[in-house]
């Protein structure tokens, strides 16, 4: 596989939105696929951060109510 950085850069954008806004969709795409090029690796590391950047909204929302 041959790294494109512009089209991780836009997977990722679009991976990051369609996980906050459609979940249930992104996760349908990249359910069956394997990162073959990098828009689908962008695809599926936008979708990580932003799970990991809204388990940490949440841990950082605990710590202010203790």
């Amino acid at each position: 596989m041959v790294f494109n950085e512009t089209q991780f850069i836009a997977g990722f954008n679009n991976g990051y939105l369609l996980a906050k806004f459609e979940s249930q969709i992104l996760n349908s795409v990249l359910k069956d696929i394997t990162p073959n090029n990098s828009y689908i690796l962008g695809m599926s590391s936008g979708q990580k951060e932003y799970k990991l950047r809204q388990t940490k909204s949440r841990l950082d929302e605990l710590e202010r109510i203790r």
